[in-house]
């Protein structure tokens, strides 16, 4: 079997996870009820699909609360959490060429099971992503694989990263379409889409709110070159804009 025809084989699975969901529906409305006796966010919920379609429309109290549950020993709340993320974990297997959908959702299952509720109460979907593609890169780096190669495309981190105030003004670093530039950088770098260099560069304007010719000083280039090569870092990373986005 080639690794194309292995890796289609292996998106099997999430229609096989597809398939178990609407089994699981249709059972344990215990749990449920109990879920919605302990967590008021829960309340309006009485079946699986209801809990999944809360996750959706207030992702951190529900994947909160379902997470608790998890830190109690309950597999099935472990279950939905993994359904919530499952397109998303999809998409980031698609576009890695080293590692399969078997991978992620195995890195996946372990990040919900391990996942610090106390300490990262926000943000939980993002975390649980990036939580993820990070144990599927350690991971190959523990077998011996080497360079991260995700295979993206398209454009809203330029309207996120858009190289405004380089002119001296200071950047306004609140975060776009609700997300942090510095989050968007850290992916960026991971994946290998931009060098080290240029992603310190981006994050002390985008992230840390320097001017350009702060940014200038504190890396020792001209104020011309920061223009230079924030413009071309961020054109790049605006052709990986929505898988970055899916990502961060």
């Amino acid at each position: 079997m080639t690794n194309a025809s292995r890796r289609q084989h292996g998106f099997g699975i999430v229609g096989a996870l597809d398939q178990e969901w609407r089994e699981l529906v249709g059972m344990h409305p215990e749990a449920v009820m109990g879920w919605a006796v302990r967590h008021a966010v829960l309340a309006p919920c009485q079946s699986l699909d209801d809990v999944l379609f809360a996750a959706k429309q207030t992702p951190d109290a529900v994947l909160a609360a379902l997470l608790a549950e998890v830190s109690a020993g309950d597999r099935l709340a472990g279950r939905v959490v993994l359904q919530a993320l499952v397109g998303r974990i999809a998409r980031m297997a698609q576009r890695d060429p080293r590692s399969g959908i078997d991978d992620y959702l195995v890195a996946l299952w372990q990040v919900i099971n391990n996942y610090p509720l106390a300490r990262r109460p926000v943000r939980i979907l993002a975390n649980l992503s990036m939580d993820t593609l990070q144990a599927v890169t350690r991971e190959r780096s523990w077998v011996g694989r080497s360079g991260l190669r995700l295979c993206p495309s398209t454009e809203l981190l330029e309207e996120l990263l858009e190289p405004a105030g380089l002119d001296g003004r200071p950047i306004d670093s609140a975060p776009l379409v609700e997300l942090e530039a510095r989050r968007v950088l850290e992916v960026s770098s991971l994946l290998c889409l931009i060098e080290k260099p240029d992603a310190a560069l981006l994050t002390s304007i985008y992230a840390d709110g320097l001017t350009g010719a702060q940014a200038a000083r504190r890396f020792h280039i001209s104020a011309s070159n920061v223009r230079v090569r924030c413009s071309r870092a961020v054109r790049r990373l605006a052709a990986h804009a929505v898988e970055l986005t899916d990502v961060a």
